[in-house]
């Protein structure tokens, strides 16, 4: 049966999504529903290289806008928190010498804490470095996208996500490929310092709305281009078709469950996400993002 409680369909929001540098937000705008959120952690690393790192990250986060207001979310529904890092000061745990380049065989992870009316819990957000070439680390930032697992909110009221430890493997390679080792690092930071990432408010509501897509993922891809397809369903109305964002800016409406992006640039990193639309112009949320890179030229 459906239900009859308050109707809120999605429109389409140009929002701004950030990687932090040099202390101020810059970035490119983002899928609807989804507001940037950004934290300054400086943490202590202990490397396998031998030297204690002090690192400087910026945490980046996308927060839902799901339910009514900024930052909000239906109870009992799981929602997505896109989080990216934009990390400085790691020239005492690299090799650099003349370069070395660090891609997606480079990953790191952080904890992350969530306290709320329905107490404290801990999750754990992973990344994938974005493909870049260092010669000088201090003048260099290497950046990373990730996500939260999904989420759920079982009691109304606000949410605050807390940044916590850090964790790191890179691998660097030199030009040619060739690998350098693997170097690791455990970061910790000074729970006194500011950690909150951002809050997100759960709302007691139902908020109708198609169904938003799942197992996006990709089919193909070259250095220019890649096929992205997706899973999905319809709801009351029948769908009309999908709207597929890159980095935050709509690609364009396919009629289909795939599609095909091209002009892009190799041996470049990014998140996909794909909302859909029914009939009556109604809008899904947007699917969990997908990360990849591109392959080199």
């Amino acid at each position: 049966m459906r239900n009859k409680s308050t109707v809120f369909h999605g429109t389409a929001l140009s929002l701004t999504s950030a990687l932090v540098a040099a202390g101020a937000l810059a970035g490119a705008a983002v899928p609807a529903s989804a507001d940037t959120t950004a934290v300054r952690v400086e943490y202590t690393c202990t490397t396998s290289a031998g030297p204690t790192v002090q690192l400087t990250a910026w945490v980046v986060g996308g927060l839902p806008n799901e339910g009514a207001g900024a930052n909000s979310v239906a109870t009992n529904a799981y929602t997505y928190v896109d989080v990216d890092l934009d990390l400085r000061e790691l020239r005492p745990a690299l090799p650099v010498g003349s370069g070395v380049r660090l891609d997606g065989d480079s990953t790191a992870a952080l904890d992350t804490t969530i306290t709320g009316p329905d107490g404290t819990r801990t999750t754990r957000a992973a990344f994938t470095l974005a493909p870049t070439w260092i010669t000088d680390v201090r003048g260099t930032a290497v950046r990373a996208a990730g996500a939260l697992p999904a989420l759920s909110f079982s009691a109304p009221g606000d949410h605050d996500l807390h940044a916590g430890d850090l964790t790191l493997a890179l691998r660097p390679e030199r030009a040619d490929g060739t690998p350098l080792g693997t170097v690791t690092a455990s970061c910790a930071h000074d729970p006194a310092q500011n950690d909150v990432l951002g809050t997100i408010r759960a709302q007691s509501a139902n908020f109708d709305r198609p169904i938003r897509p799942d197992a996006l993922h990709v089919v193909s891809a070259t250095p220019t281009s890649v096929t992205l397809a997706w899973d999905a369903r319809s709801w009351w109305n029948p769908t009309a078709g999908y709207n597929v964002y890159l980095d935050g800016g709509l690609v364009g409406f396919f009629t289909e469950k795939q599609a095909t992006i091209a002009g892009l640039t190799p041996d470049k990193q990014h998140r996909a996400k794909v909302v859909t639309v029914d009939v009556r112009n109604s809008w899904s949320n947007p699917s969990q993002g997908l990360i990849f890179t591109l392959p080199r030229a």
